[in-house]
């Protein structure tokens, strides 16, 4: 199988425009470590563009795929060695984060992410929500947490973008 420049990942492995691992690609890596026992603690970060036809309609493709790619980079640099970075759809993103400590840590390591995606768009103006899972509380398999992770971003969605909700929150709203 032909790999890839970025990570060795091959290349039915990976999204075309941003290097990272597609869909599929990133449920398995998942589930590998979480079968594998690999991972002890772990986030599972979905994360979307918010208004990204704006971005497109006007800037330009061009400059939307360039945003994209920056994300992807900034992922990509987030994410350590048994980690999984991943774009999932057209402006959604997936970042698995292994071992990463509960509580303090996890928001910590949450609004790092945040921030980092918020500067991301100087040149246009962008911005991101997020919904996080977090394992094993939120879930001991791939399919609980995306969903879990999948119902906070949209929760985060639901009270007006721009802003990242933990799974675990959306009790308190």
């Amino acid at each position: 199988m032909k790999k890839s420049g970025k990570e060795g990942i091959a290349i039915k492995e990976q999204d075309v425009l941003t290097g990272l691992y597609n869909m599929q690609a990133a449920r398995k890596k998942i589930v590998e470590l979480l079968d594998g026992e690999k991972v002890e603690r772990g986030l599972l970060f979905y994360i979307d563009l918010d208004d990204f036809q704006e971005i497109n309609d006007t800037y330009g493709y061009p400059a939307g795929d360039e945003l994209l790619q920056t994300i992807g980079g900034l992922l990509l640099k987030a994410a350590h060695k048994e980690d999984v970075a991943a774009r999932i759809g057209g402006d959604e993103f997936l970042l698995f984060l292994g071992n990463v400590p509960g509580g303090r840590a996890a928001y910590s390591q949450a609004m790092q992410l945040y921030g980092t995606c918020m500067a991301a768009g100087r040149e246009s103006p962008v911005s991101v929500s997020m919904g996080i899972a977090c394992y094993p509380e939120d879930g001991r398999f791939y399919e609980e947490l995306a969903a879990r992770a999948d119902e906070a971003l949209y929760a985060s969605k639901h009270l007006g973008k721009q802003c990242f909700l933990f799974y675990e929150d959306l009790s308190k709203l």
